[in-house]
């Protein structure tokens, strides 16, 4: 059978047909799989033209369970400032420092300046104050609403207080079955045919490896993994094949060149095997996805803009937006800019709607939480500035852009242990608990207020703690299916829908199941 031929009758079987059953077969294949299986085998479509309804979501997670007591804290003429300062002890964030800092930030519920972030986060106190951040209190994974008083009689998550579980419930969002699918990947499998039509690409992209956020139903939509420079590339060939392939597209006479060559012609023979043909076209399809991420990337190159300080025509370059704010290089810069690469670039990918995941880890601070904790909050502070300053560039130099077409959203495994577990300031760390503060930035996010359930009693023993135990593990108030549903509202997905019964199948257990929008108390978003 010929080369187009065989072609033909891949492309006549449909893409999650296809995917749903060779996906299991091309597991067992060889050292490539970790690359191909997060490829979308998709049919040839002319370039799409994304509409002006263009949305993407930005999943950033906290890895360790972030100590969301010491981001959030009470000073002023906060009536919890007190027990903050008594049962935080060693480990409290001094409100002198919080004033040094600039990070006192105003809750217009609670009078002005009553709360302050931790005091290495100035500038997402910043973007709180104009705005563009918000905060949504006491959040966790919850099988059913809990308080104390019925704590003793109702269903828990499984294996509460657990890192590996609790990390998999706040991706899945469901918090009392095992793990099948994550919530990201069911809103991919719901709505990816409908919004995506020409897509060229998977509407999931991450920027930090595999993760359970993007775990479709069957491996549907698999998940693509990107760097900073681009697709990553099958095993030993480099960024988009650059060492393998001269610029017209021939095979470089280097060992590299012919090694790729050799296995390209492997692959254009007729194979009896219907694995070994579905093999053969995933190879082919890494290539020209690469090609197709390559091109996104492209786009930023030739975007320029008018900065409004100095009124002269720049470059977009993310890079120097990063080190300016002085974290060109980490982790979580590559991060963000390659998924920034792909907001620029979206045209040549064909999405309507668009999923990232990012993630920053280092959090599991049982020791030595103000020495740990500091460096990484920092890094997160400059980060989310860069971020936010790289989507205004990106809005200035493509008149197509604008910045409430994305929102970023926080989540983590769960908060700490309200009190410390030493008496040693630099030793002290805290331990795994339960209800955690999250935050929210974009365009469309109405900034500058606190959402859920209200900010918990801050007292072991108190009203929002577990019955058990004298560290402080706060009940949640509002549940991660509430959080992640008030996203997926925004992304498309209606109220009271089928489509949001799938992807939130405990929801209705939270809010009533013909509502048509967010609880008032969780309206973090507009225009949704």
């Amino acid at each position: 059978m010929s080369k187009h031929a065989s072609d033909d009758i891949l492309t006549s079987v449909s893409r999650r047909n296809f995917i749903r059953t060779g996906t299991c077969g091309l597991m067992t294949i060889g050292p490539l799989v970790n690359t191909i299986s997060q490829l979308k085998l998709m049919q040839s479509a002319a370039a799409s033209t994304i509409s002006n309804d263009y949305k993407a979501i930005v999943c950033l997670f906290l890895r360790g369970g972030c100590d969301m007591n010491n981001v959030l804290i009470p000073i002023g003429s906060n009536p919890q400032k007190a027990a903050y300062q008594s049962d935080r002890s060693v480990i409290q964030i001094n409100e002198s420092d919080i004033a040094t800092a600039g990070t006192a930030i105003n809750e217009p519920n609670s009078g002005d300046q009553q709360y302050g972030l931790h005091t290495a986060l100035p500038k997402l106190a910043a973007a709180y104050n104009a705005g563009q951040a918000a905060f949504v209190t006491n959040v966790g994974t919850l099988a059913e609403p809990t308080t104390r008083a019925n704590y003793e009689s109702v269903a828990h998550p499984i294996q509460l207080f657990s890192h590996s579980d609790q990390t998999t419930q706040w991706m899945s969002s469901v918090s009392d079955k095992a793990f099948s699918s994550g919530w990201g990947g069911r809103v991919a499998d719901l709505i990816n045919d409908t919004s995506n039509p020409d897509s060229e690409i998977s509407m999931m992209i991450t920027a930090s490896g595999n993760n359970q956020f993007m775990v479709s139903p069957g491996g549907s939509i698999p998940q693509y993994s990107v760097s900073s420079t681009g697709a990553i590339s099958l095993a030993s060939y480099g960024s988009n094949y650059s060492n393998a392939l001269n610029e017209d597209g021939s095979y470089r006479t280097n060992a590299t060149g012919q090694r790729l060559r050799a296995l390209e012609e492997i692959m254009a023979y007729s194979h009896a095997h219907i694995l070994e043909k579905g093999y053969n076209t995933a190879v082919r399809r890494a290539r020209e996805s690469e090609a197709k991420v390559a091109n996104a990337f492209s786009i930023k190159d030739g975007l320029s803009y008018t900065n409004p300080d100095t009124n002269s025509s720049e470059s977009v370059v993310f890079e120097t937006v990063f080190a300016a704010h002085g974290v060109g290089g980490t982790s979580l810069a590559e991060e963000f800019i390659a998924i920034l690469n792909m907001i620029a670039g979206r045209e040549a990918l064909g999405n309507s709607r668009q999923i990232f995941f990012i993630d920053l880890g280092g959090f599991d601070n049982h020791a030595s939480l103000l020495l740990g904790q500091e460096p990484l909050l920092a890094q997160l502070d400059n980060c989310l500035a860069a971020y936010n300053e790289c989507l205004d560039i990106i809005a200035l130099a493509d008149a197509t852009f604008n910045t409430n077409q994305v929102t970023l959203f926080s989540a983590s495994d769960f908060n700490r242990t309200w009190t410390a577990n030493s008496d040693d300031p630099e030793d002290a760390g805290t331990d795994h608990a339960w209800g955690t503060h999250t935050f929210v930035m974009g365009g469309a996010v109405n900034g500058g207020q606190f959402y859920g359930r209200g900010y918990p009693e801050l007292a072991v023993g108190g009203a929002d703690d577990v019955p058990q135990g004298t560290r402080g593990r706060w009940i949640p108030t509002t549940s991660v299916d509430e959080y992640s549903a008030v996203l997926a509202h925004w992304f498309g997905i209606s109220y009271g829908s089928s489509e949001m019964a799938t992807i939130f199948p405990n929801l209705s257990r939270f809010v009533a199941s013909n509502a048509t929008g967010p609880a008032a108390e969780l309206d973090f978003l507009a225009n949704a």
